[in-house]
């Protein structure tokens, strides 16, 4: 996303409408560009006799569309289809094929849930924090949540809180690790918790959701502190909390700040 793509090969007259993303596409390369943005949305909706008629008559990719017939028949699996429309195309390296294989290969047999979770956390790995941390709370959205355990309702909170850790919104993170616990009963959200707390000035109050911390995590929390206070990045670290603090107000600023992270992140996904 944000790079420039040169259409090189036929343009159609029609232009095909894949239902599932909203989009409509000209060439094989806007075809190819809106199955890699969008690999974690396809499903059944947009592979089928339409698309395999657009490419043949449309683009005159006859030996493309027989193949894709041909894998469809006999496995319908959408990801090898959209996989065979990337490798044929000749736009994209050898490694970037094995990246994507990768990425659908983890997708196939995950629910719409959780491969839209795949995507925030696609996005908190490539350090892509606000766009990570909007996804997450897209997907905590009330009408949402019908459709997910439990357990990936504490996933996604814990994730969320490790993407407000990351834009050194500590009192938000230690909320959301809360509220991951409760959800998931982890050790490790609980653990984030205490590490988040570390940094909330003591004025700060959380409301009601404070995990009760076992012994042994306390333990393990404060060997780990004492760790980590022994390292300079760990004073490095205060010092960026510090200097954000003191040049940015985020109290008060919630809502600005989440219309920022909404016209950021559809921006990356138009």
């Amino acid at each position: 996303m944000g790079t420039l793509k040169l259409c090189r090969d036929r343009q159609a007259q029609n232009p095909f409408f894949l239902e599932g993303l909203s989009v409509s596409v000209y060439t094989l390369e806007e075809l190819c560009y809106a199955i890699e943005s969008n690999l974690f949305l396809l499903d059944e909706k947009w592979i089928g006799t339409s698309l395999f008629q657009w490419l043949e008559k449309e683009l005159g990719e006859a030996d493309l569309t027989a193949h894709l017939k041909s894998s469809y028949r006999k496995s319908k699996d959408v990801y090898e289809c959209a996989e065979l429309i990337l490798s044929a195309s000749g736009f994209y390296t050898v490694e970037r094929l094995r990246q994507i294989d990768e990425m659908l290969t983890r997708m196939r047999g995950k629910s719409p849930m959780e491969r839209r979770k795949m995507k925030a956390d696609y996005f908190l790995s490539e350090k892509k924090y606000r766009h990570a941390a909007y996804g997450y709370l897209e997907l905590l959205q009330q009408e949402n949540l019908i459709y997910m355990t439990e357990e990936l309702q504490g996933g996604i909170l814990h994730n969320l809180g490790v993407a407000y850790a990351r834009l050194f919104l500590f009192q938000e993170a230690a909320e959301m690790f809360a509220a991951a616990y409760q959800k998931n009963r982890s050790e490790q959200s609980r653990y984030c918790y205490l590490y988040a707390m570390n940094y909330v000035p003591e004025d700060e109050v959380l409301g009601n959701l404070e995990p009760e911390i076992h012994f042994g995590t306390m333990k393990e929390a404060f060997s780990r502190f004492t760790e980590v206070s022994d390292q300079e990045q760990y004073y490095q670290e205060r010092k960026k909390l510090s200097d954000a603090s003191n040049s940015f107000n985020w109290r008060g600023r919630e809502e600005d700040l989440r219309r920022q992270w909404i016209a950021d992140y559809n921006q990356m996904n138009c």
